[in-house]
């Protein structure tokens, strides 16, 4: 198997699955991203010319942990539902 078809028939569907992985505030979801990108290294490190590839999905897995994706950091932003009430002029225990 070639470079070309590694990326096509593994490289993009594992980069989408890992980016959806990536998607809101939960740990267990960011563990998996970062184990689908892992695996995806190891892949592309294996193919013949893959070096070059396998570093751009190291970089892109260290761009999602230096962002703070599945760390304490993640917890403090809150989610979109979260913040709802702080945008409406309602008593907050109406909505209760």
């Amino acid at each position: 198997m070639d470079l070309l078809q590694t990326w096509l028939l593994i490289g993009v569907p594992f980069l989408v699955a890992a980016g959806a992985m990536f998607v809101g505030h939960s740990r267990i979801r960011a563990l998996i991203g970062f184990v689908l990108l892992a695996i995806l290294v190891a892949i592309f490190v294996v193919t013949p010319g893959g070096g070059p590839s396998a570093a751009a999905v190291g970089i892109v897995g260290l761009a999602a942990l230096a962002t703070g994706r599945g760390s304490a950091l993640d917890d403090e932003q809150p989610e979109h539902h979260q913040q709802r009430r702080r945008y409406t002029v309602a008593d907050p225990g109406e909505h209760a």
